[in-house]
């Protein structure tokens, strides 16, 4: 799966990779939106916001983690210099506000904006308290189910997450008691390769240990694919360009490889391709 093979027969075989960006090492954070999308196009599996944010090394959201079962988790697509103002002031469009249940729309509309208007564009997290809204009197859904047209304004409070190209943000009030974001790793190359700036081993879980890059990757594919009980590409990119810096440490060949490597297998997942972990490679955290 050598990431050198082109862009649009790598997209055939993994179609989550579409929007990847090209060069080795390049990205674009409002993918980890995407990323979130993938566990709600797979059959019977349901996303955990919170989950989702500690596999980015971010804190979990109080908001989601005090509301339960009545969260409403919706995305919206806007551009950089928007969702500054969105993150102070909160949402509002005279002629009504559009969100998502799922992060494919937002996300293509956040591309539009940039391609269009020449500015970087982003991605917004909303958690929202579904028991406080009535449709028809606060909103209307529209395509399938998807798109959520709101009345009215919405306040800041209920921004949880920004994402912008080079970074996701936690705009929330509090961290969730139960979440906990995993460990981040930076390095430093030298000697022609890439070592952690800590003094080596550097702690990654109560008994696991990394001192170079690679064996920081490896720990993490493990951990992403036992968890999720097998992930896309596009989850394991996610993550791990969450987690490392500098990103210029990073090559997605590399990655990929490394995961087809920890993986026994592949299944169709939706429309997604999912790696299995090999359970006779799984790491004890």
């Amino acid at each position: 799966m050598p990431w050198k093979r082109s862009k649009s027969d790598l997209a055939h075989d993994f179609p989550d990779l579409a929007f990847v960006p090209r060069g080795k090492s390049a990205w674009d954070c409002t993918l980890a939106g995407l990323a979130y999308g993938v566990r709600m196009d797979i059959p019977q599996a349901l996303p955990d916001l919170n989950a989702w944010a500690a596999r980015h090394g971010i804190p979990g959201s109080k908001l989601y983690e005090t509301l339960g079962d009545a969260a409403m988790v919706l995305w919206h697509g806007t551009s950089r210099q928007r969702a500054e103002k969105i993150t102070e002031h909160g949402l509002f469009h005279k002629r009504g506000l559009w969100a998502a249940r799922h992060p494919n729309v937002p996300h293509s509309f956040c591309r539009m904006r940039s391609d269009r208007f020449g500015t970087e564009g982003a991605m917004v997290c909303l958690v929202l308290d579904r028991t406080q809204l009535t449709e028809g009197r606060d909103f209307q859904v529209e395509t399938n189910g998807n798109i959520v047209r709101f009345h009215h304004g919405l306040p800041p409070d209920v921004v949880q997450y920004v994402l912008i190209r080079e970074e996701i943000r936690y705009a929330g009030s509090g961290q969730a008691s139960e979440s906990r974001p995993w460990p981040g790793a930076r390095f430093k190359h030298s000697s022609g390769q890439w070592l952690p700036l800590q003094r080596s081993p550097v702690r990654f879980s109560e008994s696991q240990t990394f001192s170079t890059l690679p064996e920081y990757e490896r720990l993490c594919i493990c951990k992403i694919l036992n968890e999720l009980n097998g992930a896309s590409p596009l989850e394991v990119l996610s993550a791990l360009y969450s987690l490392v810096t500098p990103w210029e440490s990073l090559r997605h060949g590399d990655i990929l490889e490394l995961l087809e490597s920890l993986s026994s297998q592949t299944r169709s997942a939706g429309k997604w391709k999912l790696f299995l972990p090999d359970k006779t490679l799984e790491v004890t955290p």
